[in-house]
């Protein structure tokens, strides 16, 4: 009995002495600089301007650097924008995000999907948000639904609402009526419209 007892105890100790703790070496972990000031959880935040609903969004977690002026989203984004109005406009889903708290610019990234309520669809893996001019654009592959198309493109621009867009290198399908003329018979009409 006492041999195992002196068997049971030196492999406890030796099994204690073998563990030693290990640091991070990053430095980004122990410098408490680097913690967000803020941190939120299943929060839904509600933006105005001029006193006017512009914009909710809800993220499983967002995360305030007040330092950077930056506000990183992640586990799920979703942002629902108004009109001046206060009418719905627009629907916003990513798999996170980052804000710049200064100009206020956003950038959706990961699985992203825009929806205008007037039936367009974008998606990308990153959208950014130009607050000043308030456009939006992605510099990577997208792909657009309309009612009457679905096209592709590596580079896309738009007004906030979607309607007004200019996409890149754009293939697809498209279900619209288009009128078609032979090149010769407009120039026969324009050679006797003049005489």
């Amino acid at each position: 009995m006492m041999r195992r007892a002196a068997l049971l105890g030196m492999l406890i100790g030796s099994a204690l002495a073998g563990c030693t703790r290990i640091e991070s070496s990053s430095p980004a972990a122990t410098d408490k600089t680097n913690w967000p000031q803020q941190e939120l959880y299943g929060s839904t935040i509600t933006f105005y301007q001029d006193d006017r609903l512009n914009a909710v969004l809800q993220a499983g977690r967002i995360r305030k650097f007040e330092k950077q002026s930056v506000v990183l989203l992640d586990s799920g984004v979703i942002m629902d924008f108004f009109n001046t109005e206060g009418r719905h406009t627009s629907k916003l889903w990513a798999d996170s995000g980052r804000t710049d708290e200064t100009r206020k610019d956003m950038v959706a990234m990961g699985r992203v999907i825009a929806r205008s309520d007037s039936g367009q669809m974008l998606e990308t893996t990153e959208l950014r948000w130009d607050n000043r001019t308030r456009r939006i654009r992605s510099d990577v592959a997208v792909k657009l639904s309309t009612p009457t198309d679905t096209l592709y493109g590596i580079r896309f621009e738009s007004d906030e609402y979607l309607r007004n867009w200019r996409i890149e290198q754009p293939y697809g399908k498209t279900f619209r009526e288009f009128e078609r003329r032979r090149a010769d018979s407009t120039a026969a009409a324009d050679s006797g419209s003049g005489e």
